[in-house]
């Protein structure tokens, strides 16, 4: 899953959203239900030869897969379809390597996952590694096409083929957006209607004067150099950042995102924030937990994306709180909402596959109803989960493993159309499920960069962003006073030339989306 600033979902909503995979009936499936390697050999009421979806997924088999994709195959046999589908788990350790091994050495199988911010789609069908599966969807993709907003295809196509289906699990148009810590600006008598950063840091400074220690203050550390929060602030919005280096314009057009004036007017947002001690001092060694942990407590004017962490942690941190004490806002609501990214997680079928359509068929029936949805998601209701009204849930948890009895998760292969949400959430988490109907994705919301070409540049491009950049971001020391050797090194470590290759691909992504 590609982690922006703007969306920070932790464990907890991470549980809510890691369902598994079974039959809503509560019959015990032990019974004569066939497996897919069983069901091989049977045929549909149209005499259509059965026929195997080998799916692979990064991740470790859980224990409940036997019994729940036995029902899954009995619904779909049920249902008059000729496909079967058999899960092969791969370790995440091992998912680059043995992922390659198998298309490389043609293994046979049909259909696996695709991370964009790990390894990218144009990567795999410049390898030559996938089938287009245009005429298969024409012909057996139409409930697909109902939940998928046609734009968002765009991140699959390339010279007018399609190579994936797309896991439309979230609303992306709702990035750029941050959490505000409603319950405590009341406490203390501080208005909350901040409509510009400035409003919000003389806000959060208040807070902090007003609180007692342990004082309120930004609870996260940075891992890239720019903020989708604030970009909307800016007269030049919308525009993308990726990779901490490249700003891409409405137009296709990429320049270097850290001269930019937009770069260092943020740098001197967040320097106002560390020097008036609203961030934390050791905010550039911070760790992982730590950060966990301060975004969990709750202790905060505000915090980058969405809580996360649900209404019972947060209660236990502040005990008059209920599900509606913060609020997930944004700057300049009025300029529209747009898809950045579109498509970060898609499933595609390989070029081995002597049976395409299965995997469009399987998917087509998955997104054909809340049933086929929860069957494969969630599991029995009542073992591997519990329903909570309409569209809420309550994970059953394996007691060995900490973990949800699962088979899969929505952010791989869900749909937001579908999604249960967790019954124990914030309110404010379930925006980013909200779907937006007049969003616009972005010129660059189907785009993925291939680093290959510049490989080595942009190895030493990161380092000196980690190195120099991000202190500047973070606002631990000054722009002015720090920028030039900082973009020095840079130039050095061959920014230019990455910059080149972004709009090299930028422009061939445009031109084969025409």
């Amino acid at each position: 899953m590609k982690k922006k600033f703007s969306l920070m979902i932790s464990a907890a909503l991470i549980v809510s959203l890691m369902a598994g995979c079974s039959s809503k009936n509560t019959t015990d499936s032990s019974s004569a239900a066939p497996t897919a390697s069983e069901a091989g050999n049977t045929e549909t009421k149209a005499n259509e030869p059965m026929v195997t979806l080998k799916y692979v997924v990064p991740g470790t088999e859980p224990k409940s897969y036997k019994e729940t994709i036995a029902e899954v195959n009995k619904k779909l046999i049920a249902d008059g379809l000729n496909v079967q589908v058999e899960q092969q788990y791969i370790d995440w350790g091992a998912w680059e390597q043995k992922i390659n091994i198998m298309l490389s050495t043609h293994e046979d199988f049909d259909m696996f996952q695709v991370m964009n911010d790990f390894i990218s789609l144009s990567n795999y069908i410049g390898r030559g590694a996938l089938q287009d599966i245009t005429k298969s969807m024409d012909e057996f993709g139409t409930d697909i096409k109902k939940v998928i907003p046609n734009d968002v295809f765009s991140a699959v196509k390339k010279d007018g083929k399609l190579y994936g289906i797309p896991s439309n699990w979230y609303e992306p148009a709702q990035d750029t957006g941050f959490t505000t810590n409603d319950l405590l600006f009341k406490k203390y008598n501080i208005s909350s209607d901040f409509k510009t950063p400035q409003e919000l840091l003389d806000a959060s400074v208040k807070l902090y004067n007003a609180a007692p220690a342990p004082k309120p203050i930004f609870p996260s550390n940075f891992s890239s150099a720019a903020s989708d929060v604030l970009n909307r602030t800016f007269d030049s919005f919308p525009f993308d950042v990726r990779d901490s280096v490249a700003m891409i314009n409405k137009d296709g057009k990429v320049s270097n995102w850290i001269e930019s004036d937009e770069f260092k007017q943020e740098a001197a947002f967040w320097h106002e924030a560390y020097t008036k001690k609203l961030m934390n001092p050791d905010i550039l060694v911070m760790t992982g937990d730590a950060k966990n942990k301060a975004i969990k407590d709750g202790n905060w004017p505000f915090s980058a994306g969405t809580y996360g962490a649900g209404y019972e942690t947060f209660k236990a941190s502040f005990p008059d709180a209920t599900k509606d004490s913060l609020s997930y806002r944004k700057f300049n609501p009025e300029k529209g909402n747009y898809r950045f990214v579109n498509a970060k997680n898609v499933n595609v079928v390989t070029a081995q596959s002597k049976h395409p359509e299965a995997a469009v068929k399987f998917l087509n029936w998955l997104y054909t109803n809340q049933e086929n949805y929860d069957l494969f998601l969630y599991g029995v209701d009542g073992k591997s989960y519990k329903k909570v009204g309409d569209k809420g849930i309550e994970m059953i948890i394996d007691p060995a493993t900490k973990s949800p009895l699962s088979l899969n998760v929505d952010w791989m292969v869900g749909n937001v159309n579908f999604i249960r949400q967790d019954s124990g959430a914030m309110t404010s988490d379930l925006s980013i499920f909200k779907v937006i109907p007049d969003a616009k994705s972005f010129i660059s919301s189907g785009f993925f960069f291939d680093s290959t070409p510049v490989k080595g540049e942009m190895a030493n491009v990161k380092a000196a962003i980690a190195s120099d950049i991000i202190p500047i971001f973070s606002g631990v020391v000054s722009y002015d006073s720090h920028i030039k050797v900082a973009a020095d090194k840079l130039k050095s470590a061959g920014i230019d030339k990455v910059l080149a290759e972004y709009q090299k691909q930028m422009d061939a992504y445009m031109a084969s989306a025409k």
